[in-house]
């Protein structure tokens, strides 16, 4: 056979490339003929392989056949952007470098020039390793009236804000090469109705690996009007990211979740600011700015709570045995279950501070105690740097003269209230806050305590039955004591003396102490120094303490993850005590006396926030003011 014909071990053949139907299933471009009709193609359908070659080449055909793949890609690339216009349709082109003759090289048509195409830079570390991410966004330029009302309807940003991302990320430390987007969202103006007065900044990355591998990078700004924006500079100039694999089968391959922070410099903004491209270009950049204006300086909310509908929340009555005193409360529970009765309590802020004087001052015997879990509270009471500001003011003193000799504060915005008590609500409205909300009662509560809760992290009918249901009245009675029991930082009596931490011996029971890891009124340091101090004084009994990442304060109990992420330990930690498993082995026991003596700092607290971390408040004022007449002066 060799003898009259050339063979090959390479398939050739069978959908041959020609100019006319009549010699060949396939036009030079690679589009199947319509044999109905002359000289038409079936759209969309396309041949790009070693079938378009008609017979062996007597040669290895490999680069041959790679070479008519590409011819035919281009066109195919070429054919689709055509498409997209006519139809109206948004495509992002291959972000990639461009080089002669190669698919990236393809030129827009005049439509789709019109779009804003932003390059950014962003560096950082993720996971503790070096990561940088080269973006190219084209947003999306049509601002026709019905595209506008639509995204206004459904509380979207504005189109200019939100388009699609390609470019590539470099992390070595994953894959030598570079990791490709195939897939790359942004909203520059990302809105939750919980969280009205917040803007998000968020990019969702689909990478692929030349090994094969897909990873998905999501990225969040969170540009929130503190201080009157006084970390504004640092909000807009800081992604915090996490990058997970994409795993087929979680059993064979290994899982990989990272977090890390990503940033633009000073510099990479002004290049990214003079490479815009597209004649919407300043028509973006004032879009950008009027949100930012209104984020941090107008503070208009976008959304509100007032859309849920309290119908669709049914509230069982508040127990009222929870109101009486602890001790009280466990006398009454082994009266009525006996006196062997051993008692599970989960303690919450001030409760797990009254359960530790309780214990340490003698009025409850830890021996009526099978388990303590306190979330965000102890023995030891922690402030964040605001709270302890808040506290080191004599804001509280104040409060008291203001209330006179009634100390309790009416919270709904229906409920009577005396001018006192309507003026302390009125200067309690105006204590900044780190989130803003459009509910009366929740702004009043935040402004005398802090904020209690992350607003994302609560659903609308938590957020109306505590605000609207929960608390009608705040008794203020004790706010004294707490504030000395703050300055101190740890349980000290009415008087401000040491009286209870002398006393460890009467904390002989298994404790767990669970922190949120998104601070706002409690550091995580309330519970490293607690479980120190089990460990150190009690080393035979089980202690745990856990961190869990993305909760701040009550919301470790009242949010919508809390049962996936913060009761399963709580539950774990009871359902131990119940099969009797209150100490800690040979091995564990000698662990907690290693890092009780170590008394170093918290493994699970972050690091300091460099150097725009610790700027005044008044210097980013300044430079953010120097930025926006940079800007304007640019695109002037």
């Amino acid at each position: 056979m060799s003898r009259y014909r050339s063979t090959s071990v390479h398939l050739l053949g069978g959908c041959n490339a020609s100019s006319d139907p009549s010699q060949g299933v396939c036009n030079p471009s690679g589009q199947v003929f319509d044999t109905k009709s002359h000289n038409s193609v079936h759209p969309g359908l396309y041949v790009c392989d070693a079938s378009l070659i008609p017979c062996s080449l007597g040669i290895n055909p490999c680069l041959s056949i790679a070479t008519v793949a590409e011819h035919v890609s281009r066109n195919l690339v070429s054919d689709v952007l055509k498409y997209k216009s006519d139809k109206g349709m948004i495509l992002v082109n291959n972000l990639g470098d461009a080089k002669p003759g190669s698919i990236t090289s393809v030129k827009l048509d005049s439509h789709l020039k019109s779009m804003v195409v932003v390059k950014e830079t962003m560096r950082g570390y993720v996971g503790g390793m070096p990561c940088t991410a080269y973006l190219k966004m084209q947003m999306n330029s049509r601002t026709r009236k019905e595209l506008d009302r639509k995204s206004r309807l459904h509380g979207l940003s504005h189109p200019l804000l939100r388009g699609q991302v390609g470019g590539y990320v470099l992390f070595n430390a994953v894959e030598t090469d570079k990791l490709h987007i195939v897939d790359g969202e942004v909203d520059l103006c990302e809105v939750d109705e919980r969280t009205p007065y917040t803007q998000y900044m968020h990019y969702t990355l689909l990478l692929a690996a030349s090994s094969g591998s897909r990873y998905i990078l999501q990225g969040k700004k969170v540009l929130n009007p503190y201080l009157f924006g006084s970390f504004a500079w640092s909000q807009t100039m800081t992604m915090n990211v996490t990058f997970n694999k994409v795993c087929i089968d979680s059993s064979k391959e290994d899982m990989l979740n990272l977090k890390g922070k990503l940033s633009i410099s000073m510099i990479e903004l002004l290049k990214c600011l003079v490479s815009l491209e597209g004649n919407m270009k300043r028509r973006f950049v004032g879009v950008l700015l009027q949100n930012l204006f209104r984020t941090y300086i107008s503070q208009v909310p976008r959304g509100n709570h007032r859309d849920f509908n309290p119908s669709e929340f049914h509230q069982k009555p508040y127990p009222e045995s929870i109101l009486h005193e602890i001790q009280t409360v466990i006398n009454k529970i082994r009266k009525l279950h006996g006196p062997l009765i051993k008692i599970h309590v989960v303690a919450h802020c001030a409760g797990g501070l009254a359960i530790h004087i309780a214990l340490m001052g003698g009025h409850v015997s830890a021996t009526h105690i099978a388990s303590l879990s306190c979330t965000n509270s102890s023995m030891f009471f922690k402030l964040t740097t605001s709270s302890k500001v808040k506290m080191w003011l004599p804001l509280i003193p104040m409060s008291m003269v203001i209330l006179g000799k009634n100390k309790i504060l009416p919270m709904f915005k229906t409920s009577k209230a005396s001018s006192r008590q309507r003026l302390l609500k009125s200067i309690a409205r105006l204590v900044p806050r780190y989130e803003r909300c459009t509910c009366d009662e929740c702004e009043v509560l935040s402004g005398i305590f802090g904020n209690p809760f992350w607003h994302d992290n609560i659903s609308p009918s938590m957020h109306y039955w505590l605000n609207k249901q929960n608390l009608p009245r705040l008794p203020m009675a004790g706010f004294p004591h707490l504030r000395k029991i703050c300055n101190a930082g740890f349980i000290v009596d009415s008087n401000g003396n040491n009286s209870y931490l002398i006393h460890p011996e009467r904390m002989a029971l298994p404790t767990l102490y669970i922190s949120g890891g998104r601070t706002f009124l409690v550091t995580p340091q309330t519970t490293f120094l607690a479980s120190n101090y089990m460990k150190l004084h009690h080393p035979d009994f089980r202690h745990e303490r856990v961190v869990v990442d993305g909760f701040g304060h009550s919301d470790l109990l009242i949010g919508e993850e809390s049962y996936k992420k913060v009761f399963p330990h709580i539950i774990s930690h009871i359902g131990l005590a119940e099969q009797g498993k209150n100490y800690a082995l040979g091995n564990e026991r000698r662990r907690h006396n290693t890092e009780a003596l170590a008394w170093g700092g918290d493994p699970l607290e972050e690091g300091n926030r460099g150097f725009w971390g610790c700027i005044s408040p008044l210097v980013t004022i300044w430079l953010l003011f120097l930025f926006l007449v940079m800007v304007v002066y640019i695109f002037h």
